[in-house]
């Protein structure tokens, strides 16, 4: 996540992208995919994410931050990142795979 690019403006941003888009990926792998519902995930799990993602403020980013990070566009620029681990860890003829669309 550290590879997307932030759209905001430097003043007042408390929060670098990476650290809200990561919180904003672990909230949806829970199924807590509303943005109030990702802001209570993130006061539920509070102190691990501080922890986990080194986050030196030791506030998490706001409901408003979440939503407008969300609001970026950052579909394509994730896909290729995504494209990226995948390809650099699975071999194409790799045949133990999961799908993870809900298929099997």
């Amino acid at each position: 996540m550290k590879k997307v690019k932030d759209f905001r403006q430097n003043q007042g941003k408390r929060h670098k992208t990476w650290v809200v888009l990561s919180i904003i990926f672990l909230s949806i792998l829970t199924e807590n995919c509303s943005y109030k519902q990702i802001e209570m995930f993130s006061n539920k799990n509070q102190e691990q994410l501080i922890n986990i993602l080194n986050i030196p403020s030791k506030k998490l980013p706001s409901y408003s931050t979440i939503r407008r990070v969300m609001m970026g566009d950052f579909e394509s620029e994730i896909q290729l990142i995504f494209d990226e681990i995948i390809s650099a860890n699975y071999s194409e003829h790799q045949e133990d795979r999961i799908a993870v669309d809900g298929k099997s």
